[in-house]
């Protein structure tokens, strides 16, 4: 059987790829999953250009076409689970990655009708594995940030922004001054963020620090009256595989044996926080979870806090 990309060669798939913006791994297994629709509508029968708002032959009137409709998807989401060592996880990943794609070409009017449109969202869920750092490890992290550079100290204060207020890196780089109320100890995130616009709090230690930082000579260098980001590299903004070198340069110099990806400092952060006495749904406000159940995969079971963040 030759086997014909009809979907990834559509208009829709190209200027999803353009517009639609994801890290790269997690845009190839997009396009996996719509290579596995595109296959079962190809064992469907179908023929001709792709149009989804033109998708099925109307029964009752001759030459006129309706949109694609839920039953196509009912019959590829049972079609998947017929086939052998196909797992939930597949079919969990393979309907979040097509109601997005969808959700996406309607959002764009590309498409007039959404076939996924209030589809269940699978109800697997991916154990995210505890990978916190113990309360040695961020104290060891810090030293050796601070020893690096015990002047200007911005991955020093890079580290421990990250671990009190559990934003994301991708916000954090995103993050211009002018986003920071010292006075009252508040953050404004509005850039490169996945939930809504809500501040974020921070402790008067912290506060003190990122003043004595904001008016280090090497950062008033590149000062734009608050439009620089907070993190700038020479007046640009500080890019991932930075992030991922200093992380790397700074657990060598702290001699961890492990490795520490920019995430982990943010599920410490909800760490610190529980063991810190506050409430579940307040951490789920600090780290701006839709979900009060995301925020419980992140905090541990009360019995391995103390292993996590034991007092020295």
């Amino acid at each position: 059987m030759i086997f014909l990309a009809f979907l990834l060669q559509s208009g829709y798939f190209q200027f999803w790829s353009d517009h639609f913006m994801l890290s790269k791994s997690t845009k190839q297994g997009y396009i996996i999953a719509l290579k596995r629709f595109e296959a079962f509508l190809l064992r469907e029968g179908f023929e001709g250009t792709l149009d989804f708002d033109q998708f099925h032959a109307s029964r009752e009137h001759t030459g006129r076409y309706l949109p694609i409709q839920r039953q196509v998807i009912d019959r590829f989401v049972f079609d998947l689970k017929k086939k052998e060592q196909v797992t939930d996880k597949l079919i969990a990943s393979t309907i979040s990655a097509l109601k997005r794609f969808f959700e996406f070409l309607h959002d764009m009017n590309l498409i007039q009708h959404n076939p996924m449109l209030g589809y269940p969202r699978p109800k697997f869920e991916s154990p995210i594995q505890n990978t916190s750092l113990s309360k040695e490890e961020c104290y060891a992290l810090l030293r050796a940030a601070l020893l690096r550079n015990p002047f200007y100290r911005q991955e020093f204060v890079f580290i421990w922004f990250m671990l009190i207020t559990g934003l994301r890196s991708s916000e954090v780089r995103f993050l211009r001054r002018k986003r920071l109320n010292l006075k009252i100890r508040i953050i404004q995130v509005f850039d490169a963020q996945k939930t809504d616009k809500r501040s974020v709090a921070l402790p008067k230690d912290l506060t003190e620090e990122l003043k004595r930082y904001t008016q280090h000579p090497e950062y008033i260098k590149y000062e734009k009256q608050g439009d620089e980001y907070l993190f700038h590299q020479q007046g640009k903004i500080m890019t991932v595989d930075k992030i991922k070198r200093i992380l790397s340069e700074l657990t060598n110099d702290a001699n961890l044996a492990r490795h520490i990806r920019p995430h982990d400092l943010r599920r410490t952060a909800g760490y610190l926080m529980q063991t810190g006495g506050m409430n579940i749904v307040d951490i789920q406000h600090q780290l701006r979870h839709k979900n009060v159940g995301t925020t419980l995969r992140y905090v541990p079971p009360l019995n391995d806090l103390a292993k996590i963040l034991e007092d020295t």
